[in-house]
């Protein structure tokens, strides 16, 4: 087993790290006026954010009683295994301070709240392939060893149809309307009016699969282009809008009238977007009636067949779109990585992870929201998809009200710590390349969806994507579903609410 304990601080290290966050918030205060494109210099360390709540006019207490857990260790179940790749789970334990600021974020919250409740953390995560079956025996088994567990959306769904996961709206302690829980997350995945599963600050994860839109700078400067940024402050951030700069910033490199890797695409896209942009228009793949029961009515939507048919054909517009999906070996995310990187794509609709993993590029790159379809729709809505990790509790949890007494304590810590270091200088200050930016980020993650369809895998997702990979009619197609995609859903629900 792939088990690590954590082991609390001693009081004088503590106290150096206070002090270390507060004389960093000082000379932070003080570099305000430094262009955001200098690099951040000290060797290996990095600065701290500011976590003081009078800055933010917020208060991080959550409001809960004294308690002693008695040395008790509460341990997780999560996706901390290299196995996941890059969507590993790295913001739930630590074994130590590494200088590192995410990392020292995590272990500060994990040791303020070890201190004050006297209670040890313990992490298990087992490999990618056997997260649902361990979790399943373990459950099965009554065994009470794991407190939370946090898997994957795509997962989660499983676990909660075999009704393994508990009803989150009765554990005591547990309060989801306070802003340290997505509000996003509590209305899109609940059923019936039960929550079973949770975003929110207490992992990073989550906000790495948001998606957004990468911009290379460079490119809009070279041709001559708007920055989106000016579009989404006049509320003119559209599809018509993006398509219209896209239409500029397409060019035959290799002059030999074919469209490909070895061009300029202005739309560099994936086949998640055929289904993420729809969300991104202001829809649900599976929504939901006015007793929040889910229910699949898409074909009878005629703005969704405006829309299916316009994101369809410009995604197959081998001018203005390359998907990496179509190109074998040469795809996945490396080639339009790649293509971004070396100025072959003005845009790429993707998750925001991808700010980390061009941390290398030499080009000026920025982000922005995901387009509206037009000026009728009120919000924007950026799609969080299903890689990210949710916290739920198994029904073999030593203590469903203790789960949720450290779940709501960590998540308060984390907003108050882990948050601001995630925004403030893992992407504001050390990633992102420009001021707009920074401002952008907050559009994207305070305006996210969260996909039943991405916890149980109806069928919705495959219909929109087959309707826009392959040029079909709506209408017809999303008929032809309607019925086994709807049986799928009843069938879930019944699971789901069926008293035990």
């Amino acid at each position: 087993m792939n088990r690590k304990t954590m082991k609390r601080t001693l009081c004088l290290l503590l106290s150096l790290v206070l002090l270390a966050v507060s004389f960093a918030g000082c000379s932070e205060s003080g570099e305000n006026n430094t262009d955001a494109q200098t690099p951040t210099t000290g060797g290996n360390s990095e600065p701290a954010p500011e976590t003081e709540a009078e800055e933010t006019g917020e208060s991080f207490d959550p409001g809960l009683p004294e308690k002693d857990f008695d040395g008790r260790t509460f341990t997780f179940f999560t996706k901390a295994n290299s196995s996941w790749s890059d969507w590993l789970e790295s913001s739930i334990w630590t074994e130590g301070m590494t200088g590192e600021v995410l990392n020292d974020a995590v272990f500060e919250r994990n040791d303020y709240v070890s201190d004050l409740y006297n209670v040890l953390f313990e992490e298990y995560a087992p490999n990618s392939g056997a997260f649902n079956g361990e979790a399943e025996a373990v459950v099965k088994a009554g065994d009470t060893t794991y407190d939370v567990l946090m898997p994957p959306l795509n997962l989660a769904g499983g676990l909660l149809k075999k009704g393994y996961l508990v009803k989150l709206d009765n554990v005591e302690y547990l309060d989801m309307s306070k802003p340290w829980w997505d509000a996003r997350s509590v209305e899109d995945l609940s059923i019936a009016k039960v929550h079973y599963m949770l975003s929110g600050d207490l992992s990073t994860l989550n906000n790495d699969a948001t998606w957004c839109t990468m911009i290379n700078l460079q490119l809009i400067d070279d041709f001559g282009l708007e920055k989106p940024y000016t579009f989404v402050a006049n509320d003119t951030w559209t599809f018509d809008t993006y398509k219209s700069l896209c239409e500029t910033a397409s060019v035959d490199l290799d002059g030999d009238g074919d469209y490909d890797s070895d061009d300029c695409i202005a739309n560099l896209t994936q086949n998640e977007n055929a289904t993420a942009m729809l969300v991104t228009f202001g829809y649900h793949l599976i929504d939901k009636d006015e007793n929040d029961i889910p229910v699949f009515n898409l074909g009878s939507n005629e703005r969704v067949d405006s829309i299916l048919r316009d994101v369809s054909e410009f995604m197959r517009d081998k001018r203005l779109s390359l998907n990496y999906h179509q190109y074998g070996s040469l795809g996945y995310h490396l080639l339009t990585t790649k293509m971004f990187q070396e100025n072959h794509g003005l845009f790429w609709i993707t998750n925001l992870q991808m700010v980390i993993r061009l941390r290398e590029m030499e080009t000026d790159f920025g982000i922005a929201p995901c387009p509206k379809y037009d000026e009728q729709q009120k919000n924007y809505q950026n799609v969080v998809w299903f890689v990210g990790s949710y916290a739920t509790i198994p029904i073999s949890a030593k203590s469903v009200d203790e789960s949720g007494f450290l779940l709501e304590a960590l998540a308060a810590k984390s907003r108050e710590i882990l948050r601001p270091a995630y925004y403030e200088v893992a992407l504001s200050m050390k990633y992102l390349r420009d001021r707009e930016s920074v401002e952008m980020l907050d559009l994207v993650i305070d305006n996210r969806a969260y996909e039943l369809e991405h916890a149980f895998s109806f069928g919705a997702s495959s219909a929109v994507e087959q309707i826009v990979l392959n040029g079909t009619d709506p209408a017809s197609a999303l008929a032809k579903q309607n019925k086994m995609i709807q049986k799928m859903i009843d069938k879930a629900v019944e699971n789901v609410t069926a008293e035990p």
